[in-house]
């Protein structure tokens, strides 16, 4: 007998099987820029800056960039960035929210009260207002932040028609499908858009961090040999997919830090 959801089930693990089969070079730069975290973390716990201050409660959101971004490689190991970006969006809110925290303690009071004074918190937290002073590329994760909201969180007409295929065999029938998985191309893309944008915001971090306590936050995979290996990549999928090359906006490549 048989059962859609089993098949789908199915097919959600074929496929990454066959993601790990043929893109270790994506699970290897993941696993690194995974480690990256232990290194923001450390100083965040053990440390105080020139007035004796602890940052400690800006752990908890590197914490939720973590987990969300391995929830959202496995998505995208499975060939579905339309998850993988909606899993990654509260990460990328994290590290904004860090930057507004580390300009001015007082939003941290505006972000408790969210819910006895909405107006504040909506005034303080929306839109341009998300950008800090001391975050580095702050306006560059904002944007990626706009993208993912309008490019995969609401059913727009880009997210409609993004998936759907119809077709009109004869004039009284018209078929559809909604594809649940991306091909390789768009897979790449998302991938690379993916990795790239975790690494804008790691280093973005690592800098807010090091300026914070006068100490250098060393990486273990960084922008610059991210680029040194996927460039002719990103490069090539330009030039097969316009929508691959829209994923730039999202990914940040070739943003300078």
């Amino acid at each position: 007998m048989e059962n859609d959801i089993l098949q789908y089930r199915a097919a959600q693990a074929y496929n990454a099987e066959v993601f790990l089969l043929q893109h270790g070079e994506y699970f290897r730069t993941f696993d690194a820029i995974d480690k990256n975290f232990s290194a923001l973390v450390e100083p965040l716990s053990t440390l105080r800056d020139g007035d004796g201050k602890s940052y400690v409660g800006l752990i908890p959101f590197v914490f939720l960039l973590q987990r969300q971004s391995r929830a959202a490689f496995e998505a995208l190991s499975t060939f579905q960035s339309y998850q993988g970006w909606v899993l990654l969006r509260p990460g990328i809110e994290a590290v904004l929210i860090i930057g507004k925290w580390v300009d001015d303690p007082e939003n941290a009071k505006i972000w408790a009260s969210r819910r006895e004074d909405w107006r504040t918190y909506q005034k303080a937290y929306s839109s341009q207002a998300l950008c800090s002073k001391r975050l580095p590329s702050s306006s560059a994760i904002r944007r990626a932040l706009t993208k993912v909201n309008d490019d995969f969180v609401h059913p727009n007409p880009d997210y409609y028609s993004r998936h759907l295929r119809a077709q009109q065999p004869d004039e009284k029938t018209v078929q559809f499908w909604l594809t649940y998985h991306d091909d390789d191309v768009l897979t790449d893309a998302h991938v690379l858009a993916f990795l790239h944008l975790l690494l804008l915001m790691q280093e973005a971090l690592a800098g807010l961090v090091s300026a914070i306590f006068g100490r250098t936050i060393n990486l273990t995979a960084n922008v610059a040999t991210f680029d040194h290996v996927f460039g002719k990549a990103v490069a090539a999928l330009r030039e097969k997919s316009p929508e691959a090359a829209d994923l730039d906006q999202l990914g940040q490549i070739g943003t300078a830090v």
